[in-house]
């Protein structure tokens, strides 16, 4: 596999552990009777980690493989990051789905802005897997004499 390849995939893998990290926190934010954690948490702290950890990393390895075959395409780099796109949204609508059983005290900061803005960056993630798709050139067989340019 080539090098876009690979790194694809590791923003693929970044998007799902960004998931699990956000749903886990909002779960434990609601807590185990719905009225909070039972310990004392700086959730703002918590979501700057998470999303300095593994979303940012992926939306930039996303970029990357953009740039290194924004000309050629690369189907599957385009596929795997149409992916990450796809588990990125989905994600963020599992955990709006989340959002309005945490507790007031705990809904500071970014926690409440987090799920749109990554949504929308999924969706830029995928379009952007998705032109990578629809440019990938036709592989050419091996051993054509015109093909020696």
């Amino acid at each position: 596999m080539k090098l876009e390849t690979w790194v694809s995939l590791a923003s693929f893998g970044l998007a799902i552990m960004f998931v699990a990290l956000i749903l886990s926190l909002y779960n434990f934010l609601i807590g185990p009777e719905g009225e909070g954690p039972n310990r004392v948490t700086d959730p703002g702290g918590l979501l700057i980690q998470q999303v300095s950890i593994s979303a940012a990393p992926s939306i930039i390895l996303a970029c990357f493989v953009f740039v290194l075959t924004r000309t050629t395409g690369n189907r599957p780099a385009g596929l795997l990051l149409v992916g990450a796109g796809a588990v990125m949204i989905a994600g963020m609508l599992a955990a709006l789905g989340l959002l309005p059983r945490i507790p007031a005290q705990y809904a500071v900061g970014g926690i409440t802005v987090v799920p749109y803005i990554f949504a929308v960056a999924g969706a830029a993630v995928a379009g952007l897997g998705g032109y990578l798709t629809a440019r990938a050139t036709r592989v050419r067989a091996p051993g054509h004499l015109d093909d020696l340019r």
